[in-house]
């Protein structure tokens, strides 16, 4: 027998369809929204290319996300490291949490977004309080 706990979790977390309609139901999975992202390796000059939205996803090696940058300055040197400018391990959450349970958290936080990630680290997305409690 296997226990396959963490398997689902995994599957839940990548928006992938469980079985029946009540282990769905509520899921953070259904709502992650699309978010821009740099590499960690990028400088200023490349994010002003890239056009973000913020928060833009700062990732590292296989889409892992390794921080976040909530806004930049037009006087921020072009040669400026995406590293110097990012705020390291930012809030996530994993798609197979509850809906919610994350609005509370969110709210008691005092934050309007978080990421979703899978439990390896890799970027899914965001998902935004005002898009989960329109959820609920």
């Amino acid at each position: 027998m296997f226990d396959l706990i963490g398997g689902r979790a995994t599957w839940t977390a990548l928006g992938l369809p469980t079985e029946g309609s009540v282990g769905d139901r509520g899921r953070v999975a259904a709502s992650v929204q699309r978010v821009d992202s740099v590499s960690f390796h990028a400088t200023m000059a490349d994010v002003r290319k890239s056009a973000p939205r913020y928060p833009l996803a700062v990732l590292g090696a296989n889409d892992v996300l390794l921080g976040a940058i909530e806004a930049t300055s037009d006087a921020e040197p072009e040669e400026t490291p995406v590293a110097h400018l990012m705020v390291p391990a930012p809030h996530t959450i994993r798609g197979a949490v509850r809906v919610d349970d994350v609005v509370k958290r969110l709210r008691k936080d005092h934050l309007d977004r978080v990421f979703v990630t899978t439990v390896n680290g890799v970027l899914l997305g965001e998902v935004t309080l005002d898009e989960l409690e329109r959820k609920k």
